[in-house]
């Protein structure tokens, strides 16, 4: 029989199964200190992971900061929205502009005649045919029935997609189809044409001078800027006028001057220089719970003073509060422009601060300067975005994303570190399991020879027991003689 099913609750008298356990427990130790080293390990391991998805998390906060559209934003304001709004961008030059909107752009409305029906499904009297829609470059053929009623004809041609939308209308004495051309403006006006048969002649479209039934003439918009006459377009929404702005065109009043000022718009800017400080607080306040140490509760973090996080800790304390190598050198530190670090916990926390106040002021006195302090191209002055041997990086976040970025990318530096880890699990998972089957060999092993022992034991037992009786019997024996 199998040796780990033998019972040995001690015929003998012996509780041997507490003697094999209490051998076997011994025998474990190695096994739990393993176990606490693997666990030991993956918390390590798992600690590192977020050490680089959050350093990851600041160096993406940079790319705003480098990108010079942030710092180039601008804002347009209306002197009478009504008439004429617009939006800037960052290629919008900065100053004032006299805008007058003479004309709105409009787009073609072409009729039929009323046809005397009861209904828009009602028959017509069109023949077969086929008619042309053109659209610039673009048309489409539209094939007729007999007798096709308004609502079949029009949704032909909205089925065709060619640039008009047909609809048919009520008016006194039956209905009228409206041909609308999807979009405003001169070249987007239709032309239409007869294939074969004369559907757009009967219906009215097209007199018999070939010419079309217009109740709306196309048009494009225009309007004058700073005293520039006929700039012209097809749409009400302005793009080319003016470089990187919008003008939404509202209203025509070509006897109102409605006045348009693009200034800068630091908010960009703001909301990326206050995104990179929260995260850069968050990267600095998980750092340093890793690292603590309660001396009332004797707890540690999980990578107590471990060298390379405290050199990582410290490196980007040094990053915000040294020169930054700014090539216009108006401002050279984070503090010039309202960064600094907390005066919490005497400063040991290192989280920084945004006086916002300040970072306004100080754009308001240089504000390629500032976007250059911070890495970004501006004012014709581009920063250096990494080292080399003649020079160093220049501005914030090209020397902290030249830090970083080794560190963060895949398989860099902190990845090869949880890796490394995960070899280590793996060679101690092994040896776990190894030192397992020993435990087992080395419990069936003694609880044989216990086993053995059990026996030998009941037999001398069993001995005891008949010497026993043979003496009494004797005893009695010699008593009656």
């Amino acid at each position: 029989m199998s040796v780990s099913n033998i019972n040995l609750a001690g015929i003998s008298g012996y509780d041997f199964s507490s003697i094999v356990d209490a051998m076997t427990t011994s025998y474990s130790q190695p096994l739990d200190r393993m176990k606490q080293t693997q666990t030991s390990l993956e918390t390590t391991k798992n600690a590192w992971r977020d050490v680089n998805t959050r350093l990851s998390a600041l160096e993406n906060t940079l790319t705003k900061l480098r990108d010079t559209s942030t710092w180039a934003s601008t804002s347009a304001s209306s002197g009478d929205s009504n008439i004429v709004s617009a939006t800037s961008s960052a290629g919008a030059v900065k100053g004032t502009y006299n805008i007058k909107v003479t004309q709105m752009a409009l787009a073609q409305t072409a009729v039929s005649t009323t046809q005397s029906v009861d209904e828009a499904s009602s028959p017509t009297a069109v023949s077969e045919g086929l008619f042309r829609i053109a659209v610039g470059d673009d048309y489409a053929d539209i094939a007729v029935s007999a007798g096709e009623g308004l609502d079949t004809i029009a949704a032909s041609i909205n089925n065709a997609k060619i640039g008009v939308q047909a609809s048919v209308i009520k008016v006194n004495g039956g209905y009228r189809l409206a041909l609308i051309s999807s979009e405003t403006g001169t070249e987007n006006a239709a032309a239409f044409s007869e294939i074969s048969g004369n559907v757009l002649h009967t219906l009215g479209i097209l007199n018999g001078l070939e010419e079309l039934n217009v109740s709306q003439d196309a048009q494009d918009a225009k309007i004058t800027v700073n005293g520039i006459e006929e700039i012209t377009s097809s749409a009400n929404t302005v793009t080319t006028a003016i470089s990187g702005m919008i003008l939404n065109l509202n209203q025509e009043a070509p006897d109102t001057t409605v006045t348009i000022k693009v200034s800068s718009d630091f908010s960009q800017a703001q909301q990326a220089v206050q995104s990179f400080i929260s995260q850069y607080n968050s990267v600095m306040s998980f750092i340093e719970d890793k690292l603590k140490y309660d001396k009332d509760t004797g707890t540690k973090g999980d990578l107590f003073a471990d060298p390379v996080l405290q050199g990582i800790q410290s490196r980007l304390r040094e990053m915000v509060s040294s020169g930054l190598n700014n090539p216009t050198g108006s401002f050279d530190i984070l503090a010039d422009v309202g960064i600094s670090t907390s005066s919490d916990d005497f400063g040991k926390s290192a989280s920084l601060v945004f006086d916002t106040a300040k970072f306004t002021a100080a754009l308001d006195k240089n504000a390629d300067s500032v976007a250059n302090l911070f890495g970004s191209s501006s004012g014709g002055v581009d920063p250096v975005t990494a080292s080399s041997e003649t020079q160093k990086a220049q501005g914030l976040a090209n020397i902290m994303k030249e830090y970083l970025h080794p560190m963060v990318m895949y398989q860099g530096t902190l990845d090869k570190t949880a890796n490394s880890y995960d070899e280590q699990i793996k060679d101690m998972k092994e040896r776990i399991q190894n030192f397992q089957a020993r435990i087992d060999d080395y419990t069936e092993r003694v609880k044989l020879r216990f086993s053995n022992l059990e026996t030998q034991l009941s037999a001398l037992d069993s001995q005891n027991q008949w010497l026993t009786s043979q003496i009494a019997s004797m005893s009695s024996s010699n008593s009656k003689s």
